[in-house]
């Protein structure tokens, strides 16, 4: 039995020795919480503990939702709450139907009732259009995972279209600051009327079904624990992140604030129902996500620096770093009592 690594360890940077962690809770929290700490005042680049950040160690992308997340805040759900369940409650078939997702309950009234659901999604949605503005830090994030490798989805209960509108809203930006030197943006698109194949029937499950994630997953060739899911919603957002089984589940408040994005439908207070609602990461701010995630990349980055090829020979170990520095180390033989 040869005794390399207690030596070996000596020359190893720290991170390089440290391969896992356990997360301190299953909920974390950063900003001028748990695991992010400012340097000066509140603008100044925050501190991650790389330790307390639960997030995939090698993530392959990183899937958004839209509304609250990507853009500011700008639909109005208590609006659409009300004039939806006024013609769920005017219409034969509705009046009899118990008050759930205004998204679905359309669905099961008249021809009529649908009519008049999809002008008021139409509306309410066309004004969203036009007072949207994209969430702070957004094209920044975006810049740096597409410099990162990683890939980049949108899951969202909105239209394919208004999804469009968004992208050249970020296209628009990001050639401004002269950082969009990949005009792809968004690698996949999953919205309200999106369908997995052309031939099918329906569009995919809206969330909270973990559908659309594992779809993209199926795209990405990857597992969902392997990406990360971002949204503003722990009913819609969190729910399907948590269902799909993704590596992250990230809870995006900005300014620590928690808005109206109630579509209506009952969630219920079990234990595993809690638990589907319970993000892996808390954020403030998208610049606070990036911080996370680019803590994460160089822990990667330092770890792949340190795996080495060690060599044995008569009496020494050679231990080669990626960075043509090598160690010759004694080797020391022990012998069994």
């Amino acid at each position: 039995m040869l005794l390399h690594v207690a030596i070996i360890a000596a020359y190893l940077p720290a991170a390089a020795l440290c391969f896992t962690s356990t997360p301190p809770s299953h909920r974390l929290s950063v900003g001028n919480t748990v695991g992010l700490t400012g340097i000066g005042d509140a603008s100044s680049t925050p501190l991650i503990n790389i330790e307390q950040t639960w997030l995939p160690p090698s993530p392959v992308g990183v899937i958004f939702d839209m509304d609250g997340t990507l853009i500011k805040h700008s639909i109005n759900f208590a609006e659409m709450r009300r004039r939806i369940y006024e013609v769920v409650d005017s219409d034969p078939i509705g009046k009899n139907l118990e008050k759930d997702c205004v998204l679905a309950m359309p669905q099961r009234l008249t021809e009529e009732g649908q009519r008049r659901c999809n002008e008021i999604f139409v509306d309410i949605e066309q004004r969203a259009i036009d007072d949207m503005e994209l969430q702070d830090g957004g094209a920044e994030l975006l810049q740096f995972l597409g410099q990162s490798g990683l890939k980049r989805a949108v899951l969202t209960r909105n239209m394919e279209r208004n999804v469009q509108h968004m992208k050249e809203m970020y296209k628009n930006e990001m050639s401004t600051n002269n950082e969009n030197d990949d005009d792809t943006i968004f690698d996949n698109i999953v919205a309200r009327n999106t369908k997995a194949s052309p031939d099918d029937d329906e569009s995919i499950k809206s969330k909270p079904s973990p559908d659309g994630i594992i779809h993209i997953c199926q795209l990405w060739n990857c597992d969902p624990n392997e990406v990360i899911f971002v949204g503003d919603s722990v009913n819609d957002d969190i729910a399907a992140a948590n269902r799909a089984g993704c590596g992250g589940a990230v809870l995006l408040q900005q300014g620590g604030c928690q808005l109206d994005t109630d579509s209506g439908y009952a969630v219920g207070d079990s234990e595993l129902e809690i638990m589907e609602r319970t993000p892996t990461l808390c954020v403030e701010s998208l610049s606070e996500l990036r911080y996370c995630i680019g803590a994460v990349l160089d822990k990667q980055d330092k770890i792949r620096a340190a795996q080495s090829k060690l060599s044995i020979g008569d009496g020494y170990a050679v231990y080669s770093f990626e960075n043509n520095h090598s160690v010759q180390v004694p080797s020391i033989s022990v012998k069994s009592v």
